[in-house]
């Protein structure tokens, strides 16, 4: 069920909808880049690429919430040790929950609706991305073993760990499962302050965490080894900065990153180190009515937003592509005291700019 590698929420509805996007255009994309071998600090970007926005709210969640992994049997079950903010796709959460069963509504388990985040960092520095990765392929459900939703993944993590290296002893102790053909097919990353760093996938049956602070870019399919292999062909046949690839597959946005992380300069600052890692991010983004070379006339995947997270300081880094405005929220300012309730903020609000941590609501 488990094998650790080393190489040189709407649950069911939410999944559902996502996967007959999947089955209907391959061209998805996202982005998640790690600079962990700078001077500042560790920061990490990822950009959320897909057909649609989903209404993202940024989300606090404190300390203590009672968290369910998965309906059915035997799911994992939790009370959160780390307080979050977290990436919520809330507007399409909203929509899918006028026709979610009883059965399968957060509320029913004592959990608010406004779960199932896609990305976020906990305030000890631990953070986690979801991707899109069509070849997952989940094993059957063994209910002796605590079960734990796809959609419930970030959550699991970043409420029960403080490092990488504990999160990954964590995932021994649950069965990352779905419900038929109804959860999202994803792989995640995670990373914490001291750069580690780890990518976990789902293929054939099999759980694989590659762990170690090499792991330092993840895009989509093909699944992560074959991705490693692209790179080092591309490497092998002596790539310059005029034959690196231009395009908005993933396999050419995964050696474009690699390829550009590993010539950014020193930073001589913290806002210099997140401009700099900005920039790169920015050049794997995907442009509105880009074309895909493998799928040409399909519908784009273009990038609604992008982030950049400080881990070293605690400070999470946003911009939505519809805005000429970047914003930020400083964690260590935050109040994740145990039964305080959910603070939420609008990214697309008009008039908000710079340090939004006093800007939350209690109200999406």
């Amino acid at each position: 069920m488990f094998k650790i590698t080393r190489l040189p929420l709407m649950v069911s509805i939410l999944g559902l909808w996502v996967c007959l996007l999947i089955q209907a255009n391959t061209g998805f994309a996202c982005t998640r880049i790690l600079w962990n071998t700078n001077k500042q600090g560790v920061f990490v970007a990822r950009t959320m690429d897909f057909s649609s926005p989903f209404g993202e709210r940024i989300v606090v969640y404190p300390r203590g919430m009672k968290m369910k992994g998965m309906p059915g049997e035997n799911p994992a079950t939790w009370v959160s040790r780390y307080g979050i903010v977290g990436i919520l796709p809330y507007d399409l959460v909203q929509t899918l929950s006028k026709s979610l069963p009883k059965s399968l509504d957060p509320l029913s388990s004592g959990m608010p609706r406004e779960v199932g985040i896609t990305d976020g960092m906990n305030e000890k520095g631990l953070a986690a991305h979801k991707l899109v990765l069509a070849s997952s392929k989940y094993e059957k459900r063994d209910p002796s073993t605590p079960g734990l939703s796809s959609g419930m993944w970030i959550h699991y993590m970043l409420g029960n760990f403080e490092t990488v290296k504990d999160a990954v002893a964590g995932l021994q102790k649950i069965q990352l499962t779905s419900f038929g053909q109804n959860d999202i097919p994803t792989h995640m990353a995670m990373e914490d302050p001291t750069g580690d760093s780890a990518v976990i996938e789902v293929i054939d049956g099999k759980m694989v965490v590659y762990h170690g602070q090499e792991h330092r870019v993840m895009t989509n399919d093909p699944p992560y080894p074959d991705q490693l292999a692209n790179l080092q062909r591309n490497r092998s046949s002596g790539s310059s900065a005029q034959s690196i690839p231009g395009g908005i597959e993933s396999s050419d946005r995964f050696v474009r990153a690699a390829t550009f992380l590993e010539t950014l300069p020193d930073p001589k600052d913290n806002a210099e180190a997140v401009s700099y890692l900005y920039s790169v991010i920015r050049n794997v983004s995907v442009p509105f009515g880009a074309i895909y070379r493998s799928l040409p006339g399909a519908q784009t995947y273009p990038t609604w937003w992008a982030s950049v997270l400080d881990l070293t300081n605690r400070i999470y880094y946003f911009n939505d592509t519809h805005s000429l405005n970047f914003i930020w929220v400083d964690l260590k300012a935050l109040d994740f005291s145990a039964g305080r309730p959910l603070k939420f903020l609008d990214p697309g609000r008009t008039g908000i700019t710079g340090d939004v941590t006093e800007k939350f609501l209690s109200t999406p």
